[in-house]
């Protein structure tokens, strides 16, 4: 059994965004599956918060928008919560996609009982501000934050004592992010969780909560998570706000979290897998493309393959499946991957991001002025949100916007597919 948080030297947490299918497929009795697992595994062994699983990773985030329907056993129900940790995300995105069928009032109340229940940390339902997009007809920058106010404050009066929950802060523009904290920060809560489409603007996001900090509206906070991300890169950029956060507070009890459902939204509808972190040498340092996933896609319908070679990448679940364990689709007609071959498809993924998140942050560790893999803009960025916090130097920091901005500038670029 492989512990993969073990190694961790005081690193921003991914939190792998399970789906419900995976979820009830690791609590599924042998006889409830449609053919044996492969190795003679059970399933339960998949169950990674669980410390008896193939590899153990205690720390994970689920949905509301699932958690609230689930009528059968799950990694999550039935999960220890002594030895893993658990951020219920309030559903709020799956709202405003029409995922969730009932009224946000009634929804509002039935997902805090979820978070009450099931969760170490959870989000009051926010309306994300991509809903103005999405349903220009309904949404407006006003209702939305309006509505997450409204859905905050029931949280804060209805919550039983001792819930953790965490202020969601939206805005698709920084004139957007500075109103909407304007109005949150007055609520005084466990944490604060950064979505929208400047949640990966360094630039703008550490200068934020530095001031937040300084005018005693964010001095206590004790959590921070970012929305939809699974990005290396970004991972570094968090390990150093955490680490800096921890001096500049003079406490060490502070937490920084990241959460992307690739491993289960994007391998399980597309065959989409990472074989491990990207690397390339630019000159004395990283190329610009790199900490990224390397990237590689199985067929998505049945093909001549030989099912009989054993799965050609590497993972605790890999090294003991044959390709066809993975993909028993042999027409074209048929899918590749059945039920059973897409969930194992999720394990396997969820522990190749994990591992190339890691390497990340190690190599990024090891600190070569000359040679280092890490790229120039991830190593400025490290650099600079230390020293903001450590000189309260501004404009310092102001003249590494750039590289700051860069993974906020992939995000738009990417029409904001944030795989929460």
């Amino acid at each position: 059994m492989i512990a993969l948080h073990q190694r961790a030297n005081n690193y921003a947490r991914f939190l792998p965004a399970i789906n419900g299918t995976f979820a009830q497929f690791t609590r599924k009795p042998t006889s409830a599956h449609k053919r044996p697992l492969p190795a003679g595994l059970a399933a339960h062994q998949l169950d990674f918060l669980d410390p008896a699983g193939l590899f153990h990773y205690p720390w994970a985030l689920y949905t509301a928008a699932e958690g609230v329907y689930d009528t059968k056993p799950t990694m999550v129900s039935l999960r220890d919560p002594s030895t893993s940790f658990l951020l219920g995300d309030s559903g709020g995105f799956s709202v405003i996609s029409g995922a969730v069928k009932e009224a946000l009032q009634t929804f509002r109340e039935r997902s805090l009982k979820w978070i009450e229940i099931n969760c170490n940390v959870g989000l009051p339902v926010d309306v994300p501000t991509r809903a103005i997009d999405a349903q220009s007809n309904v949404w407006t920058f006003r209702k939305c934050l309006d509505a997450t106010l409204d859905n905050t404050d029931y949280a804060i009066a209805n919550a039983r004592a001792g819930t953790r929950l965490l202020a969601v802060y939206q805005g698709r523009n920084h004139q957007e992010a500075r109103a909407w904290a304007a109005e949150m920060k007055t609520r005084r809560m466990w944490g604060i969780a950064l979505g929208g489409h400047t949640r990966l603007d360094f630039w703008f996001w550490c200068k934020a909560i530095k001031k937040l900090i300084d005018d005693g509206y964010l001095d206590h906070i004790r959590h921070i998570h970012v929305l939809g991300t699974t990005e290396p890169g970004v991972a570094v950029l968090l390990t150093a706000l955490k680490r800096a956060l921890h001096g500049y507070l003079k406490r060490d009890d502070l937490e920084v979290t990241f959460d992307s459902s690739r491993a289960y939204r994007i391998a399980q509808a597309y065959g989409q897998v990472t074989l491990g972190l990207k690397l390339g040498m630019t000159g004395n340092s990283g190329s610009d493309n790199a900490f990224d996933f390397r990237l590689f896609s199985f067929p998505q319908r049945g093909a001549k393959l030989d099912r009989s070679i054993r799965f050609p990448f590497d993972s605790p679940l890999g090294r003991l499946c044959t390709l066809g364990d993975f993909m028993p689709g042999s027409s074209p007609a048929v899918p590749a991957f059945d039920s059973v071959g897409s969930n194992l498809l999720s394990h396997h993924e969820t522990y190749m991001e994990l591992s190339a998140i890691e390497q990340a942050n190690l190599l990024c560790d090891m600190d070569l002025s000359m040679g280092s893999l890490v790229p120039w803009h991830v190593q400025e960025g490290v650099r600079a949100i230390h020293h903001l916090f450590e000189t309260e130097n501004i404009s310092h920091f102001d003249n590494r916007k750039q590289q700051l901005q860069f993974y906020n500038k992939g995000l738009l670029s990417n029409v904001l597919d944030d795989f929460r």
